[in-house]
């Protein structure tokens, strides 16, 4: 699933195609369901009518359309990319690729596309005030890039849990936007076990896990997102920071930073890999 620097990328491809200030013409939808859950399949998409373009944001692994209605209410398209799912600018009366589930044409201009392959990706719209206050955005935790963003806030929102560190930050609600590839990141370039109880991390550790994020995650962007088999831009671009990846994906292998072999594992049904010797296990990290 993309994570935030995917996301983040996807986002910014399309802010430079300049889609904003257009009315909606028109909307097709093709007759496959998409991602499940109430608020997904109630995708509401009768409210695009009419109305006019605005920004595209990122929220965690939210991409997120900003619009105004024909009534001049704040509209907002929420974009889940799943595990398949593209949004690619593509010019008026396009041939619709293999999986292409909804189709957005603006008035005097391109035209927007969702493909989505495995269809686990999602749309939904509603008016602002409503998506701010309830569905997934409502329970994000805080933006890793932003500057409200720190050391004691991570370890507010995180450090009572008796869960491991992994998991607790591979939780939305703590943190927005992370997943496998960028915690595993985090954790081997803050020197963390991944298994270490978050309640029993030092502060120390919660100051270099807070750094460690934000420069796995500023990393991912500059490399254009990871792409280890489906996740393309907005253009059909591949990302590149698969091969910067120090861990996720290479057990077996050397460890960057020291030469040992990694560590793969599983907890709670996700495959992880650790540095042994960068990463060691110890009472307090």
């Amino acid at each position: 699933m993309p994570e935030l620097p995917e996301v983040e990328c996807v986002r910014r491809g399309l802010a430079r195609a300049d889609l904003s200030s257009k009315v909606i013409s028109s909307i097709w939808r093709s007759d496959l369901a998409l991602r499940t859950g109430a608020f997904w399949r109630d995708e509401r998409l009768h409210l695009l009518e009419r109305a006019r373009t605005g920004e595209f944001e990122r929220r965690g692994k939210f991409l997120v359309w900003r619009l105004t209605s024909a009534k001049k209410e704040a509209l907002g398209a929420v974009i889940h990319l799943g595990m398949t799912g593209r949004v690619t600018v593509c010019a008026p009366g396009a041939e619709r690729a293999r999986h292409t589930h909804l189709e957005i044409a603006l008035a005097g201009g391109p035209c927007i596309h969702y493909t989505d392959a495995r269809r686990f990706g999602g749309v939904h719209v509603d008016t602002m005030a409503l998506l701010d206050e309830s569905g997934p955005l409502a329970s994000l935790g805080p933006e890793p890039l932003s500057r409200a963003f720190n050391a004691q806030v991570l370890q507010d929102r995180g450090g009572r849990s008796k869960r491991a560190i992994r998991e607790v930050l591979l939780d939305q609600r703590v943190v927005a936007g992370l997943g496998n590839i960028y915690v595993s990141e985090a954790l081997h370039l803050a020197g963390v076990p991944p298994l270490a109880p978050a309640v029993e991390l030092r502060a120390s550790a919660w100051e270099r896990l807070c750094v460690a994020i934000r420069d796995v995650l500023r990393q991912g962007v500059r490399n254009g997102g990871t792409t280890l088999r489906d996740y393309r831009g907005s253009r059909g671009e591949r990302g590149r920071n698969q091969s910067a990846l120090a861990v996720y994906g290479r057990a077996g292998q050397p460890c960057t930073t020291c030469g040992k072999n990694l560590h793969g594992y599983v907890h709670a049904g996700r495959s992880g890999v650790t540095c042994r010797s960068c990463q060691p296990v110890r009472r307090r990290a």
